[in-house]
């Protein structure tokens, strides 16, 4: 039992983390629907949605890192009306709990699981399918730990991708996040993989904490667009439904949403 399943380790944070773990001298291994390219992992097809391949990937491993989530906004680079009503659990809640039983019937001594900050208080309906795979993830006999980050860089800049033929840019003003760089929380990941279960540990959050109207003219001037961006205060039911999007007291990254635009 010497191996070290990643889940979604394909992914942006995935594939980071499995460069580090390979780095460290870590046997790895990646579930993934899709073959990795390379010869530097063992890749198991399979399907956290379905069950497929999930107890072949986890036979024989020591620890899991749980990186594999299905946000449809987040793949399609913006929110929709459905996105406000309903989520799919199928990756989730249900492939979470079918990945906790494997764990459990091979004998796998840490489970990490990666969340997002304010998924308990949220009642934004994907947020909440990460409160339900917590919930899962805290009742499992495998000891775990549960592992929060801020919304990252990339993700931000894929929704302004999209708003970028928009003249018009609506931003809450009173909606206040802390975004981070996924290259800098997988350092965080590997440490706290290797130090065993701790629990609910401390969250990963960037250096500043921005307004999205902060977030929309930093993400202008990195592209050389000028669109008029119309500021708004969100009613407070609606900042609560949000939740928390903020780290104040965890791991903090050092780049800036300006420094990581410049580099990207």
């Amino acid at each position: 039992m010497d191996d070290v399943l990643v889940t979604g380790g394909s992914g942006h944070l995935g594939t980071d983390v499995v460069r580090l773990l390979l780095e460290r001298g870590e046997r790895v291994r990646v579930l993934s629907r899709t073959p990795r390219a390379g010869t530097d992992v063992k890749t198991f097809e399979g399907d956290l949605a379905t069950g497929r391949g999930i107890r072949e990937a986890a036979s024989g491993v020591r620890a899991i890192v749980h990186a594999a989530t299905l946000s449809p906004a987040a793949l399609r680079g913006q929110v929709l009306p459905v996105d406000f009503v309903t989520s799919p659990p199928d990756v989730d809640v249900d492939g979470t709990r079918r990945l906790l039983e494997e764990a459990q019937r091979a004998g796998v001594q840490h489970f990490l699981y990666i969340s997002i900050v304010g998924v308990q208080q949220s009642r934004f309906p994907y947020l909440r399918r990460k409160a339900q795979a917590e919930n899962i993830v805290r009742s499992s006999a495998v000891p775990w730990t549960i592992l929060p980050a801020t919304p990252f860089y990339w993700l931000l800049a894929r929704f302004h991708d999209h708003m970028t033929e928009q003249r018009i840019w609506f931003a809450p003003s009173n909606l206040l996040m802390q975004p981070g760089d996924s290259a800098e929380f997988a350092p965080y990941v590997t440490e706290r993989l290797l130090a065993g279960p701790a629990g609910d540990a401390p969250c990963f959050g960037g250096p500043d904490v921005l307004s999205q109207g902060d977030i929309a003219r930093q993400y202008q001037a990195a592209r050389g667009l000028h669109r008029r961006i119309v500021e708004f205060p969100l009613p407070r039911f609606a900042v609560r439904a949000s939740g928390p999007q903020t780290c104040d007291d965890g791991r903090r990254g050092a780049t800036t949403w300006a420094q990581w635009l410049a580099k990207h």
